[in-house]
């Protein structure tokens, strides 16, 4: 058997749009597998993180590190804030290396963008996905700069493992 909380229809779709707010927050590598990109072709890590609020509560937020020249700086600042420099130095960083490792992350909201026609499965044309909160940044311990806009600082120590 499993154990979950009954919810509404209205309450769980509630509870999946609920976005964090701007800021900078704790956050713990749930998952993440090495894989290429279908589009591009390039290395990257799929990664799954509980991003958590000044409750205490996760939320799963989906980050991709793609390993190209432009966006190597990421790639970086993560392997920073996981404590993993020495890894990325020896070209190590990978999803096994960083897979449960805390964090510090600066979370931003993105705006939902229009569906395109073939993927509106019966909603009404220029409806749009939802927004969510995306990675924009990850921090190295002791950087953050920009408190989220919660009343509670959310420390390390509370984080629950």
């Amino acid at each position: 058997m499993f154990d979950y909380d009954v919810m509404s229809e209205e309450q769980a779709l509630q509870e999946r749009f609920q976005l964090l707010p701007d800021g900078d927050y704790q956050a713990v590598v749930d998952s993440s597998i090495d894989k290429i990109s279908q589009n591009s072709g390039n290395p990257m890590m799929d990664m799954i993180l509980s991003v958590y609020d000044s409750n205490g509560k996760p939320h799963q937020v989906r980050d991709f590190l793609v390993f190209t020249r432009g966006m190597i700086w990421k790639v970086i600042h993560c392997a920073e804030s996981a404590g993993l420099m020495k890894e990325y130095a020896e070209k190590k960083f990978c999803s096994e290396t960083v897979r449960g490792k805390s964090l510090i992350v600066r979370i931003r909201t993105e705006k939902g963008g229009e569906i395109p026609a073939d993927k509106l499965k019966g909603k009404p044309a220029g409806s749009c996905y939802p927004d969510k909160n995306k990675v924009e940044d990850y921090l190295a311990k002791g950087e953050q700069v920009q408190k989220s806009e919660s009343k509670d600082d959310f420390q390390d120590d509370e984080l629950p493992f």
